[in-house]
């Protein structure tokens, strides 16, 4: 069942801030269905507001989302390719934070494409998968660990991972602090989570296709660091993509957890709904993201069609796009520690999870 046609209750407070007061900054979804989007006024969270409730949310993931999404219940090789090149990039990120061997998890694994280039890169990786479909598939056809199930579902041992990654999944999820939370008790002391998101003040695509029926919650750096914190994660880097279409966040866990209140963020709701009132249609026109991004898309279907065609199985894809990056790593964009200023070849447009 598509997730508009499940019944909704109604939010009574913020997930970070525990606030009441909410402005409604949207009524549509990016396919026009209505979808009533609020901001709150203490911490400039964005949110959907009425939601399902988590059974139903879980059943949805587990049974119907990628069906929904990419009309398919495991990937097809298209799919594959388009998320290891995926992978791909945001290994120029990731890699940085890996020490040989280390154990890494990746929550929302999809088809499992990271996953794979990582175990072929010599990194004792794992996947933990909610839908059904792509988790046996990442399991049977490609041979990796993956758990089918979200955070309560799972099995994984306290204090065994060294690196978890969260791409495009802390949106869908009802208690995200919760989430991390449950993350933050897997990892070792030092461990690293990275979590990328799409990013609400992203001016890179129509402000109609700002809001998802799937994404319960919409967040800007400072958001999602706050949700971090509150999980008791020290942040150690957030930055976005050279379109401004995603935001990422680098967290480490300390020896020792780090309270923080749940305390409005002064000035961000009126940052972040100025951006959204101030990216009109009209506006938008007059940027170049709308005649661009469409060339983008072409050239990146026909590298795709080429590609795919040299292959029989996902599996070949990856292997092949795990030997490209043995032959020749992805340069780190971590120099020192620190993040140079929006030197990230991630483009939102491709971020498929």
């Amino acid at each position: 069942m598509p997730l508009h046609a499940l019944s909704t209750t109604s939010v009574e407070y913020c997930e970070l801030c525990h606030g009441t007061q909410f402005t409604e900054v949207g009524s549509k979804d990016r396919a026009g269905k209505a979808l009533r989007t609020v901001i709150c006024n203490d911490c400039g969270l964005v949110f959907s507001d009425p939601r399902p409730n988590t059974e139903q949310i879980d059943v949805f993931y587990r049974e119907s989302y990628r069906l929904s999404y990419k009309q398919a219940y495991e990937p097809k090789i298209k799919h594959t390719y388009r998320a290891g090149k995926v992978a791909q990039d945001r290994l120029s990120y990731l890699m940085p934070l890996l020490t040989p061997r280390c154990r890494v998890l990746d929550f929302g694994s999809g088809g499992g494409e990271l996953v794979f280039i990582l175990r072929e890169l010599g990194y004792d990786a794992c996947g933990i998968e909610p839908n059904r479909g792509y988790a046996e598939y990442s399991r049977d056809v490609l041979g990796i660990p993956v758990q089918v199930g979200g955070f309560t579902e799972v099995e994984v041992a306290p204090l065994s991972l060294d690196v978890v990654t969260l791409f495009h999944v802390a949106e869908h999820l009802e208690h995200p602090v919760d989430a991390m939370r449950t993350v933050s008790g897997w990892l070792r002391e030092g461990g690293r989570f990275l979590v990328e998101v799409p990013n609400v003040e992203s001016r890179c695509i129509w402000p109609s296709s700002r809001f998802h029926q799937a994404h319960l919650y919409n967040f800007n750096s400072e958001t999602l660091a706050q949700a971090g914190r509150l999980a008791g994660f020290s942040v150690e880097e957030c930055f976005t993509s050279p379109d401004g279409g995603n935001v990422m966040c680098v967290f480490e866990k300390k020896e020792c957890i780090e309270e923080t209140s749940q305390a409005p963020l002064i000035g961000n709701a009126e940052r972040v709904a100025g951006i959204i009132r101030g990216h009109t249609a009209f506006a938008h026109a007059l940027t170049a993201h709308p005649y661009v991004r469409p060339w983008q898309k072409l050239f990146r279907q026909l590298q795709e069609q080429k590609a795919v065609a040299r292959f029989d199985h996902g599996r070949d894809v990856l292997l092949h796009i795990a030997h490209q990056i043995e032959r020749q790593p992805p340069s780190p964009p971590i120099e020192g520690g620190k993040l140079p200023d929006g030197d990230f070849d991630v483009p939102a447009s491709l971020a498929n999870q």
